[in-house]
């Protein structure tokens, strides 16, 4: 029946709000019999004093009894309440209904009555069984000594001898002041139906609003079940709803990403193996065919295969690094690393490299302090950023390696080295600069320039686990700079030691 979230909500909200009006709806009701009970006794009082005066002035202007019950019961007919007149003994001489003379009135834990006394009021049950508020006075009485609902207040002087000889007792019944909320009854069921309807109203306003970022993540997830990865939620407040909209979209980003690196390890791997696969082939089947006649032919057959083998053997080799070191497998050793003679002599390995292409190296290196990390690994990083240099930077350009201290202990970052390599004749555009640390990925796709595309990747993957950041920027006319920082790290003695030794 309640199957979506949002009538599960509607009705749940339904359910509260009917169980809260039905609670206030009984509290009301029980309030308003208590108020029209005190009510009805303080409005006998109130008419208690002039009857009684009315009725003392009857008696000792030497009225019957038969003339005094025809004024009580126009009194009782005019004010709709009953009327008895009764002794000293509590013994009803006089009633308005005449029904119940000679009946004495008990209070209704079952004490008797006793005579009454001016300003007594309770609760009479009569012969037949219906109950009625009393109130009682005497003549004598300006106003009743207390008011119906407060602490009964004794009397202690003792009548005079010449008050009237009986006394003046109004009463209602029970059951009709009871009962009296009951012409509110109508006007109660329209409110309460009115206020449920406006509840549920604003109960579906309020489940709407709650089940719509619901919904809508419910919809990108089936999006990307489709394989559509783009997908984006807002993320509008900071209620529990607007966080897992955040975190959807962070999930979706780095599904997508994580799609996308598929697809280009995918492409990327085939057009690596490709070429390799493609000379291994040839040759071996020209070995097998009889296609070679020389000596050398068979000598430069090999020799390509075997090249070919060795381009397949460091694709796989560099693919199984950089898994491990993205699956966190790869342990970083912790030493001190002289930073300064690594970079110098990576830079004479790469000038080596360069000179071959009439590409000039320039180094701009500050005295550098040691720090703590992988030196093979960190070696690895300098390495691929200067082959990556060199392979993109043309004949006549120029590459300049920069490195220097940043930072302070102190500061939000912490102290650390910043290594930049720039390499002039290249260009990046911005869009693809956030992508060139990705695995496989080259910026002209072409593979011109040869390379697997995950020298880049295995860097940052190495910088990352050393605590460090990586960035680039791209300029037309000057070149691209990659820029690599590491932290220094707290030094052991351990490692100050050896740090010694190596300076």
């Amino acid at each position: 029946m309640f199957r979506s979230l949002r009538s599960r909500l509607v009705a749940a909200f339904a359910l509260v709000i009917m169980l809260s009006l039905t609670l206030a709806g009984s509290a009301f009701v029980v309030m308003l019999r208590d108020y029209q009970a005190k009510l009805a006794l303080n409005q006998l009082a109130d008419v208690a004093l002039p009857l009684s005066f009315q009725v003392g002035v009857l008696e000792r202007s030497g009225s019957d009894s038969a003339e005094i019950s025809r004024f009580l019961k126009e009194q009782a007919g005019e004010l709709r309440i009953r009327v008895f007149l009764v002794d000293r003994r509590g013994v009803i001489a006089i009633d308005s209904e005449g029904q119940w003379q000679g009946q004495s009135i008990p209070v209704q834990s079952g004490i008797p009555f006793a005579p009454v006394r001016p300003g007594q009021w309770g609760v009479y049950r009569a012969p037949d069984g219906r109950e009625l508020y009393y109130v009682s006075t005497g003549p004598r009485e300006l106003r009743p000594r207390e008011r119906p609902g407060e602490p009964n207040v004794k009397t202690s002087e003792a009548p005079p001898a010449n008050v009237p000889s009986y006394g003046v007792v109004l009463a209602v019944p029970v059951a009709s002041v009871g009962q009296s909320w009951l012409s509110l009854a109508p006007m109660l069921g329209a409110a309460f139906a009115i206020a449920l309807l406006v509840s549920v109203i604003v109960a579906a306003l309020l489940a709407r609003s709650i089940a719509r970022p619901v919904a809508e993540i419910t919809r990108a997830s089936e999006r990307m079940a489709q394989g559509d990865y783009d997908q984006h939620i807002p993320e509008g407040g900071s209620d529990e709803l607007a966080k897992l909209a955040a975190s959807f979209n962070v999930m979706a980003r780095e599904v997508a990403r994580s799609h996308r690196t598929l697809k280009d390890f995918l492409i990327n791997v085939s057009h690596e193996l490709r070429t390799p696969l493609t000379s291994v082939q040839g040759f071996s089947q020209a070995v097998v065919d009889g296609t070679l006649q020389t000596p050398d032919e068979y000598a430069d057959a090999g020799r390509i295969i075997q090249d070919e083998s060795g381009r397949m053997r460091r694709l796989v080799e560099d693919l199984l690094e950089l898994s491990r070191l993205e699956s966190g497998q790869v342990a970083i050793a912790r030493e001190a690393v002289d930073v300064g003679a690594l970079v110098e002599s990576m830079v004479k390995r790469a000038s080596r490299w360069a000179s071959d292409k009439g590409i000039a190296v320039i180094t701009e290196l500050t005295p550098l302090p040691h720090i703590v990390g992988d030196e093979i690994r960190i070696e690895q990083v300098v390495s691929n950023l200067l082959e990556n240099a060199v392979k993109h930077t043309p004949p006549g350009g120029s590459i300049s390696v920069r490195a220097h201290v940043t930072g302070r202990s102190g500061s939000a970052d912490g102290a650390g080295v910043a290594l930049e390599v720039h390499n002039s004749g290249s260009y990046i555009p911005p869009e693809q600069l956030p992508r060139i640390w990705e695995r496989f990925y080259q910026v002209d796709g072409s593979r011109s320039g040869g390379g697997s595309g995950l020298g880049l990747a295995i860097a940052a993957e190495i910088v990352q686990a050393h605590g460090g950041k990586v960035s680039a920027s791209s300029d037309l006319s000057t070149g691209t700079t990659f820029r690599v920082w590491l932290p220094l790290g707290p030094i052991g003695a351990e490692s100050g030691q050896q740090a010694a030794r190596t300076g």
